[in-house]
């Protein structure tokens, strides 16, 4: 009997990516800690226990409620800075979701495995801590390997079946070394041979089995953004594009960029990739699949129904979407000031800044299809024209926020073969 999670002839998954958690046991909010949340990109690093905590109760709730889903797949950077301590807690985090009947499915990102940046903070300290191997990774998630059909012996990559008709392949896109880092992590991904090959074992045991595939990494198949796609793109793109391409695998899933981006309709394999929990609006996907038929919704966590009344006497916890959308708006706040802040008076500074953050806000929360009209009215507003005037380097970018061709927040796809 083929090994599958669910019977069910339409199962559903949900999706998240890049929650960076780091244990609460690893700082004490200090001084040092503080500095990090500064400089986070956007992302919040306080409250990322109870928010996962609160989402699990939502995945548990709808199971109990609807039957669904019956996976959640998690897109890589599960922890913050590869601290072990960090990965254990995940598990622990989402341990309820077995007994409710959801398998959890993670990938490796780029900052969980062998990070030479594991720490934990004390006042103004740094201190090392224990990194994440690939064994340890393993033994963490031991659960969720033991769903695995077939696992590669020369990385992370797993596969499993989410039904009798569609296979799942996670891969493992990172690049660490075999033993603890003192470096940073690695941004750029690839895939070497020894996986490609791996990968293509399980396209064809899909095909020969009758069955869909669907593909999960860390990083991108695609640039999805004109201007800013180097580190985050797999670096051998192309060869795995041909593979998927040659096997008729129906959707790719990625993470990395901390945006929420849609690609389908003129490339041969459709990519979505999923923005990051810990930033903006506390983004995931549902997932409905047929034997012939996909369909994906981005939602924003309504997190306020999930927490528990001793975490809501949290001032930031009680309006945590307020408190992000503050967080995310002093990053952008940030980037200005380094890009060109000297070069405006205060009052233009302060329209460029709200400009910057709504066009960040909606590229990274999936709304960056725009109509003609507003590109225009951007084009011809103050805050852009004083950008074009004394900082030409930093439109560039800002054009490409809103360059996509089809709405980000979803994607159907149907085929008759």
């Amino acid at each position: 009997m083929m090994k599958v999670i669910t019977a069910s002839k339409a199962p559903t998954f949900w999706l998240i990516s890049d929650p960076h958690l780091i244990a609460d046991d690893l700082h004490d909010a200090g001084a040092r800690f503080q500095q990090m949340q500064a400089t986070s990109a956007g992302k919040d690093l306080y409250y990322q226990e109870p928010a996962l905590k609160a989402f699990v109760r939502k995945l548990v709730k709808s199971k109990q409620e609807s039957g669904q889903p019956d996976a959640l797949i998690v897109t890589g950077d599960l922890t913050f800075n590869g601290a072990r301590a960090s990965a254990v807690r995940f598990a622990e985090i989402f341990a309820p979701l077995e007994e409710a009947g959801i398998a959890l499915l993670p990938v490796a990102g780029n900052h969980d495995i062998y990070d030479g940046w594991a720490r934990k903070f004390a006042g103004e300290k740094e201190i090392r801590v224990d990194q994440i191997s690939p064994q340890d990774w393993k033994q963490i998630f031991k659960s969720s390997y033991d769903l695995a059909i077939a696992q590669d012996p020369c990385s992370l990559a797993y596969s499993v079946n989410l039904n009798e008709h569609w296979r799942l392949i996670l891969a493992d896109s990172n690049l660490y070394g075999n033993e603890f880092s003192y470096s940073h992590p690695v941004t750029r991904g690839e895939i070497p041979a020894k996986e490609l090959a791996w990968i293509e074992s399980q396209l064809k045991e899909a095909q020969k089995a009758g069955q869909e595939v669907l593909f999960f990494m860390h990083h991108n198949l695609y640039h999805h953004n004109s201007v800013v796609f180097h580190g985050f793109t797999l670096t051998n793109a192309k060869e795995l594009q041909e593979l998927l391409t040659k096997y008729g695998a129906r959707c790719a899933f990625s993470g990395h960029i901390h945006a929420q981006h849609v690609m389908s309709g003129w490339i041969p394999v459709p990519e979505v990739v999923s923005s990051c929990f810990a930033e903006a609006d506390e983004g995931y996907g549902i997932v409905s699949l047929t034997a012939s038929e996909l369909h994906y919704r981005r939602q924003s966590f309504d997190i306020e129904n999930y927490l528990s009344q001793a975490e809501k006497q949290a001032a930031d916890l009680a309006d945590f979407h307020k408190y992000l959308k503050k967080v995310f708006f002093d990053a952008n706040r940030q980037l200005i000031k380094m890009q060109a802040g000297e070069k405006f008076r205060q009052d233009d500074l302060d329209m460029i800044e709200k400009l910057v953050f709504q066009l960040h806000w909606d590229f990274f929360t999936g709304q960056s299809y725009k109509s003609d009209e507003y590109r225009a009215q951007i084009a011809e507003s103050a805050p852009y024209r004083e950008l074009c005037l004394k900082a030409p380097g930093l439109v560039k970018y800002l054009n490409s926020l809103y360059e996509s061709t089809q709405p980000s927040d979803r994607l159907d796809l149907e085929w008759y073969d």
